[in-house]
């Protein structure tokens, strides 16, 4: 086991339903009855046996969170149910500025409820900043704009959440916003949806729940690191983060503290798993490759000189055997899988630290479109990032006296260190793509000469004296089969490497990072140097995001 607090897998529940219930308490339990009877048969049945032995092995703990806008009535029935679980947490979205949306709630009592709910989630996450005020004069009206808000509300609820529980009475939708309306989303996105109505519980399963981001979390869990290693990484995180440079001295000891408690040994984990899945990735895919060509040439030798059949067939065999062995290894290991999640989560760390350092919650992570199939909210990396953040108090933002101070080490320490190390980056992809081209450059021309000679030869020679000549024949169809082999191993190199589009990604990253360096000089107010951290931090995550896209799809073919 790592030598850190396991990451948990958080069953995300969503709440919907109406205010106005006349026994809330027996609501409540009904809530309780329905997680407790429904959710966990959400996951698919085939893999139920595998998460009862997660269970069992107590490596990875499933807790419950909930996510409410917290309105009067179900959103607070439900809430208070899920929060009566061991590690429970509560996730706030509020469809208006907190002044606005408080002032829907008429009672003091009910405004001290909402008060007191709000304070026990670390991060609300408010949908609208600007006040309904500033909205004066707006064609839609102020009624049709808190209608909008709750509307997007529901959806955020649907859209972030694993299942959704209604307290419904099933009638149609009364309004825009409204329950019917959240239910009715939910099901056209194939989320399932637990009605929970006076002793009924009603279950629309749809698409269930994902297992697949809890094995991942189990497995991060799992990896164990040696000794070590973890002190060599330990090290380097030091030097890296804290080198003996005035101005990564003059640091808060608060800052170092906290992040070297919190958010370095999940980084350690991280980086050191990618580091170790990526060299078996690369070494599986550069012996694959290697491997084939020689294995052609050794299935020609048996063919082009009967004499050496037998050693020639032989080699073939044994070498498609080891490359048979080195795919299953690989495979077997979630080498690939594991070194490109695990680099995109230990990249989200490592901004992660140097924003906690500078006392700045990173804005949310929002999922491009087009990245769908390849991050989602359900992806175990954003999931783990989320668990691992919000273990951190709250970060209260850089003081003036401070401004300076983080702003030199910024630029010297991470933006700096980020410009170079693309910079280097784009050198070695470019070295090593010109170096495949000119191998391709050098295979294609002997092939062709190859083939051409073999061809006059055969023209200009007479029947009768083709035999003579064999001993050239065989030489030239040897090449002819081996050399192809060769060339097609070589891109299959370059496509299992991606060589150029890394090569343009670094350039491209360099430069974009040395203009923000060089516009975080000029930043001496608190405001202006966040906005420009938030802007470094989201220039690297979609960088990541755009890392990811690609190599998450490269595969090795033994083909």
């Amino acid at each position: 086991m790592a030598d850190f607090e396991p990451v948990p897998y958080r069953i995300r529940i969503g709440v919907t339903g109406h205010r106005k219930l006349d026994d809330p308490a027996a609501v409540q339990a009904m809530v309780r009855k329905a997680i407790d009877t429904a959710v966990h048969n959400l996951f698919p049945s085939k893999s139920l046996p595998y998460i009862d032995r997660i269970r069992r092995a107590g490596t990875t703990a499933i807790s419950y969170s909930v996510l409410s806008p917290l309105a009067e009535g179900a959103d607070r029935i439900v809430a208070r149910a899920v929060l009566e679980y061991p590690g429970a947490r509560l996730d706030v979205v509020l469809p208006l500025a907190l002044e606005d949306y408080v002032e829907d709630f008429h009672a003091e009592e009910s405004k001290k409820e909402f008060r007191q709910l709000l304070a026990r989630c670390r991060r609300p996450l408010q949908l609208r900043s600007s006040r309904n005020q500033d909205a004066a004069g707006h064609p839609a009206g102020a009624a049709e704009l808190r209608s909008e808000a709750y509307s997007r509300a529901g959806q955020f609820v649907v859209d972030h959440c694993d299942a959704l529980i209604a307290v419904w009475d099933g009638e149609p939708e009364r309004g825009r916003g409204g329950t019917a309306e959240v239910v009715t989303y939910a099901i056209d996105q194939k989320r399932p949806v637990i009605r929970v109505w006076g002793e009924l519980i009603e279950v629309h399963r749809n698409n269930g729940l994902d297992s697949a981001a809890l094995f991942s979390i189990d497995r991060f869990n799992r990896r164990a690191v040696k000794p070590h290693e973890r002190e060599d990484s330990r090290r380097d995180l030091e030097s890296e983060y804290f080198p003996q440079t005035d101005v990564a001295q003059a640091i808060p000891s608060g800052a170092r503290d906290l992040v070297r408690r919190c958010l370095f040994p999940y980084y350690q984990h991280a980086s050191g798993l990618a580091e170790k899945n990526q060299k078996w990735f690369h070494r599986a895919g550069w012996s694959t490759y290697t491997l084939s060509a020689a294995a052609v040439g050794s299935a020609a030798v048996g063919v082009l000189f009967p004499e050496l059949a037998g050693a020639g067939f032989g080699v073939e065999l044994a070498l498609l055997l080891v490359i048979a062995v080195t795919l299953l290894l690989a495979r077997g290991r979630h080498a690939h899988q594991s070194w490109v999640e695990n680099r995109f989560l230990a990249e989200r760390l490592r901004s992660g630290i140097f924003m906690a350092i500078c006392g700045v919650e990173p804005w949310p992570v929002e999922v491009l479109p087009f990245m769908g199939h390849s991050l989602s909210v359900n992806d175990w990396t954003l999931r783990a990032f989320d668990e691992i953040w919000e273990r951190l108090p709250a970060l209260p933002g850089c003081s003036d006296s401070e401004c300076l101070i983080l702003n030199s080490y910024v630029r010297e320490v991470w933006l700096g260190k980020q410009v170079d190390y693309h910079t280097m980056n784009h050198k070695i992809q470019k070295r090593a793509r010109k170096w495949l081209a000119w191998a391709g450059n050098v295979v294609l021309p002997i092939t062709i000469a190859a083939a051409t000679v073999h061809l006059l030869v055969l023209w200009r020679t007479p029947a009768e004296a083709q035999e003579s000549v064999s001993w050239l024949d065989r030489r030239l169809s040897f090449i002819g089969l081996l050399f192809p082999a060769i060339g097609a191993s070589l891109a299959g190199m370059e496509a299992h490497r991606e060589h150029l589009r890394l090569e343009k990604s670094s350039a491209n990253m360099a430069a974009q990072l040395e203009r923000l360096r060089g516009q975080m000089k000029s930043a001496t107010d608190p405001v202006r140097f966040e906005s420009l951290l938030q802007q470094g931090n989201e220039a690297m995550l979609q960088e990541t995001e755009g890392w990811l896209m690609l190599m998450r799809f490269v595969e090795i073919k033994a083909s």
